[in-house]
């Protein structure tokens, strides 16, 4: 996002409000671009559920946190809020709404069928997430759960 448009203190700012204002509605911040996400629905919720699950028993020592912000992009000039992410339990302890992405091992994203979708959780989320140093960016359709993909 230009520095002369908004800081990114003015888009936490603006994030929290819109958090407070209109219900169902996220903001982030991706490829410089200021971008409003939906809130999750009844499906998209379970699919995040059994993926807890699976990693509560898989790895113990990790988890699967619902919708923590990060701080994404280089010098942090971006903010997102993945659909999970995943770390050690007490990784995100203490650090506020956007946390540093530093300890995730991996983030999820429930995807929707919306116009959207192919461009920010396939094309701009990824290529954030990588440049960030998170290894792994997986992506469930929830139109299909058992369509799985990653990097």
């Amino acid at each position: 996002m230009p520095e002369s448009l908004m800081t990114i203190e003015e888009f936490e700012e603006l994030a929290r409000a819109a958090d407070r204002i209109a219900e169902g509605v996220r903001l982030e911040v991706i490829d410089g671009q200021l971008t409003a996400k939906a809130m999750p629905d009844g499906d998209h919720a379970r699919i995040i559920q059994w993926l807890i699950r699976i990693f509560v028993v898989a790895r113990p020592e990790l988890f699967l946190t619902p919708e923590q912000g990060l701080k994404v992009e280089r010098y942090r000039k971006g903010r997102a809020r993945p659909d999970g992410a995943l770390a050690g339990a007490d990784s995100f302890v203490g650090q506020g709404e956007w946390a540093d992405p530093a300890p995730v091992l991996m983030v999820v994203e429930v995807t929707s069928d919306d116009q959207d979708t192919e461009r920010r959780d396939r094309q701009e989320k990824p290529r954030a997430y990588a440049a960030t140093g998170i290894p792994v960016y997986s992506w469930i359709g929830s139109a299909d759960p058992t369509a799985l993909s990653d990097r």
